[in-house]
C-alpha cells in the first residue's frame, strides 16, 4: 500500500545549471498533489563567487546534508535528478540508506560532443574572466563553466565507480534525442547496479531534460514507487 502523501519528501536536483528552475515545474507538480518537495542547486544551497574553486566533494557534501536533514523528518524519500542531478543522487546512494529511491533523468553515464568540450576547457583560461564578471547578473542564468572541468572530471571517473554499491530501486528516463548524454549506455552501466528494482524508460520524444514536462515524469515515477 502506498505510503501517506504527508510522509513522503521528494529532493529534486537540476543538471548543470546555474539555478534549480529547470526542476521548478516538477516541484510545483508534486506540491500540487499534496507530496512535499524541496529543490536546490547541484551544488546545494551554497552560494558561490568563483565556480573555478567549486569542487565535486563540496556539492556532494551539501546535497548529502540536505537528504539527511530531510530524513529527520519524512518517512520516505525518493531523489529526483537531472544529468548532474541524478549523478550525485546516485553518488549519495553508494555510502548511504536513507533514500528510498531514485529517479534519474539523462544520467550522464557517457557524455557526447566531447571534442567539443575539450575545446571549451582549452578556451576557458580566455573566456572565463569575462564570463565570471556576467554570471554575477544572475537575470541572465550563464551556465557555471568554471566548474565544467572539474565536474566532467568526476563524470568521467568517481561517478563511473563502485555502482554496484547503489542497492535501491532506480528509475531512469532519457530521451532518445538527448543531445547531452548518450542513452544507448545506459543498459551497460545500469547492469553494474546491484538494486533488486530498477527499470529504464526511454522515450522518443523530449531532449535532456524531457521538455520540461512534469506530467510526464510525475506519470513513470507514481507508476515506479506505486504513488497512484
Amino acid at each position: 500500500m502506498p505510503s501517506s502523501r504527508e510522509k513522503i519528501c521528494f529532493i529534486l536536483l537540476p543538471g548543470f545549471s546555474p539555478d534549480y528552475g529547470p526542476v521548478l515545474p516538477l516541484k510545483q507538480a508534486l506540491e500540487r498533489r499534496g507530496y512535499a518537495a524541496i529543490a536546490c542547486n547541484f551544488f546545494g544551497n551554497a552560494i558561490i563567487d568563483d565556480f573555478q574553486k567549486l569542487t565535486v566533494q563540496q556539492c556532494q557534501k551539501s546535497i548529502s546534508g540536505i537528504i539527511n536533514h530531510a530524513a529527520l523528518k519524512y518517512d520516505r524519500i525518493i531523489g529526483v535528478g537531472v544529468s548532474l542531478g541524478g549523478a550525485l543522487l546516485l553518488e549519495h546512494a553508494k555510502t548511504k540508506n536513507n533514500l528510498h529511491g531514485i529517479v534519474s533523468i539523462g544520467t550522464p553515464f557517457k557524455l557526447k560532443y566531447r571534442r567539443l568540450m575539450r575545446v571549451g576547457e582549452f578556451l576557458m583560461p580566455v573566456i572565463y574572466p569575462i564570463w565570471k564578471h556576467f554570471e554575477r547578473l544572475k537575470r541572465l542564468r550563464l551556465l557555471p563553466i568554471g566548474a565544467g572541468p572539474a565536474v566532467i572530471q568526476y563524470l568521467e571517473s568517481e561517478f563511473l565507480q563502485k555502482l554496484e554499491n547503489v542497492q535501491i530501486p532506480i528509475l531512469f528516463l532519457h530521451s532518445k534525442k538527448d543531445l547531452v548524454t548518450d542513452y544507448r549506455a545506459l543498459p551497460e552501466f545500469s547492469e553494474k547496479i546491484l538494486s533488486e528494482r530498477k527499470e529504464i524508460f526511454l522515450s522518443e520524444n523530449g531532449n535532456h531534460v524531457i521538455d520540461h514536462d512534469p506530467e510526464f515524469i510525475f506519470d513513470r515515477l507514481a507508476r515506479f514507487f506505486d504513488l497512484l
